[in-house]
């Protein structure tokens, strides 16, 4: 059977399921498929670094069927999604028994809604993706998850990834059990073009000669920055920009658990900056996605775009350098008060990848073993996108890509994300009120006393 390919939505398989999922339907008011189980056998070729979960006497794991559900919150386009296709179609090719299949919401919500539903029934699907958040942290203390740490020491892997790519996924006990895919650093990506049309000679190192250009750029009749408000994250990232600059992680740190107010200086500061950059977005941004927005600012509809490096592929010609009209620079600076420098940014490992407890089977470690051999490789060379992993460094690479594996290589101190951090309840009204403070809708005082109230509600 041939692994099938993205959907984005799944039929369940099993018609014995079907009653139970009416009555779920019923329980929960909301819609969602069920995830599939399917099943098979493998063959016997098994690859050798794969081995050490058999040693021990067990019985021979390519025997034995492998059958992967992936439940994903990523885009189909994506360089990781193609990357796992295409491995796990190689893997296939010689384990006819192999079966991978992906299910893809790309909608954060909706995929929070079912991952939460399936959770709660026990029906987790073999993969799933999830933040290192407080939902996830849930799960792990019901042992629902696997150990991917001990995961890479026993398959020997640990030191093939980059230690941010570790990091950004381990709970605040040091428990890790996702796993990273992507190596991303983000900036601001920016068309020279309209830079260069609107007088504006050099690239912004502090924030008040990036909205000095901003000024320009709106002057000469282009939009300055696109927003994808309908992604929720960008916009979240620019409340956040300041308290990093100013105060470190030290700011979010408190805040979510109360020891800091949102209504702090600190607080207010950063929903003034958002107020104000607001006035810079392109109309209809709070509704807007993430490809459109590149798209504005590889056409020159709009000059800047703060996002990360999985974008890459549409900012690169064919010889994997940055086109020739576009540019990228850092996170400004506030001031020479700052507490962080140049080289401290968002660099993470993006939304990770969960493994349930009891699919680590030794079929599935010698899966992982396969698909780790060869996926910095394939992510790299044939999708164009820095994956987790280090890749082998050939003629081929271009300079635009080494640089970019030495800035995640080279980061100092990495940004939280304030998505991740806050725990999922108050993050609900984040993600609900900050675009309501950028619209105007409501006041910074407004916004600053929702979250305090948040916080003291769903965390004591």
């Amino acid at each position: 059977m041939k692994s099938q390919k993205n959907k984005e939505v799944t039929v369940m398989k099993r018609k014995g399921r079907l009653c139970a999922l009416i009555l779920a339907l019923v329980l929960a008011c909301t819609g969602f498929s069920a995830c599939s189980n399917g099943g098979g056998e493998s063959s016997t070729s098994v690859p050798e670094s794969g081995s050490s979960a058999l040693e021990s006497g067990g019985t021979d794991a390519s025997d034995e069927a492998l059958s992967i559900h992936y439940l994903s919150a990523r885009g189909a386009n994506e360089g990781t999604i193609q990357s796992l296709q295409k491995i796990a179609d190689e893997y296939q090719e010689t384990h006819p028994n192999f079966n991978y299949e992906v299910e893809i919401i790309s909608d954060r919500s909706s995929y929070l809604q079912k991952l939460r539903i399936l959770a709660s029934s026990d029906e987790l699907p073999e993969w799933f993706d999830s933040d290192a958040d407080s939902f996830y942290a849930e799960l792990v203390g019901k042992d629902a998850v696997a150990d991917v740490g001990a995961l890479y020491d026993e398959l020997g892997v640990a030191d093939d990834f980059y230690t941010v790519a570790k990091d950004y996924q381990r709970l605040s006990d040091g428990f890790l059990g996702l796993i990273s895919w992507q190596a991303n650093t983000e900036y601001f990506w920016y068309n020279k073009t309209v830079f260069e049309a609107a007088g504006v000679t050099e690239t912004p190192k502090t924030f008040d000669e990036f909205f000095a250009a901003c000024d320009k750029i709106k002057a000469a009749g282009t939009t300055p920055v696109a927003m994808a408000g309908g992604d929720t994250w960008p916009l979240l990232r620019w409340a956040a920009f300041v308290p990093f600059r100013t105060a470190g992680n030290d700011f979010i740190e408190k805040a979510r658990v109360g020891e800091e107010s949102f209504g702090s200086d600190t607080g207010m500061e950063a929903a003034a900056f958002v107020q104000k950059a607001a006035g810079y977005f392109q109309e209809g941004w709070s509704t807007a996605d993430s490809a459109t927005c590149v798209n504005l600012v590889t056409t020159g509809q709009a000059a800047i775009i703060y996002d990360g490096t999985w974008q890459l592929p549409y900012f690169v010609d064919e010889n994997m350098e940055l086109k020739e009209d576009i540019g990228y620079f850092p996170l400004p600076s506030v001031s020479n008060k700052d507490v962080t420098s140049a080289s401290d940014y968002w660099a993470h490992a993006g939304i990770g990848t969960a493994v349930r407890k009891d699919a680590m089977t030794d079929e599935m470690k010698n899966y992982f073993s396969f698909l780790f051999g060869k996926y910095a490789d394939v992510c790299m060379y044939d999708f164009n996108t820095v994956p987790s992993m280090k890749p082998t460094i050939r003629d081929d690479l271009s300079d635009l890509y080494q640089e970019m594996l030495d800035n995640f290589g080279n980061v100092n101190t990495y940004a939280y994300c304030w998505d991740v951090r806050i725990d999922a309840a108050s993050n609900e009204v984040l993600g609900r009120e900050t675009p309501n403070l950028a619209l105007g809708s409501i006041t910074p005082e407004e916004w600053a006393a929702a979250l305090d109230e948040a916080v003291k509600q769903n965390v004591g």
